[in-house]
């Protein structure tokens, strides 16, 4: 378990970059989407020992900037009013890649919206640098299908009908 004073620093390191680019990404997913934010504040956890996940928000001392975007993606597209506006496309999509594990399947659609955010915000160099660190396997053929389909392609499907 690392110490108190590592948390503290990794937490401060989080801080800082949310708050220089934090407004940003929440205006650009929901910009992507077509989805609003319908939570008010969302609680953020840092821990030791656990994968990150979105429900609730929590990451560990390997996350960024770039973990807690993706970590929010998942968080706007399942909130229950905005899952039933997309439901319809997503389920469209997730047809259309049957064949493929769920969890390759699910982030094909995160890796596409998050591509175009990091795209956007930051450049294709740290696009680029984001493949580049995955180490799952269904992640990696997930980001494959990405560059195969397009983001922009598969966002489409997403948000069809969607204003």
């Amino acid at each position: 378990m690392p110490s108190d004073k590592a948390l503290d620093a990794h937490v401060q390191k989080l801080e800082k970059a949310w708050a220089k680019y934090g407004g940003k990404i929440l205006t650009e997913i929901r910009r992507v989407t077509k989805l609003s934010w319908r939570e008010k504040e969302i609680v953020c956890y840092v821990t030791a020992g656990v994968i990150p996940y979105s429900d609730p928000l929590t990451l560990n001392l390997r996350s960024d900037i770039d973990t807690t975007t993706h970590e929010l993606i998942h968080r706007i597209v399942s909130e229950p009013e905005n899952w039933k506006r997309i439901k319809g496309n997503w389920m469209m999509l997730m047809k259309k890649y049957k064949s493929e594990p769920q969890r390759t399947k699910t982030h094909i659609v995160i890796h596409a919206i998050h591509a175009a955010i990091l795209k956007k915000l930051f450049g294709e160099k740290r696009l680029k640098r984001e493949k580049k660190a995955v180490r799952d396997q269904k992640y990696i053929r997930s980001w494959k299908i990405v560059d195969v389909e397009g983001y922009e392609n598969i966002i489409k499907v997403l948000t069809k009908g969607l204003k």
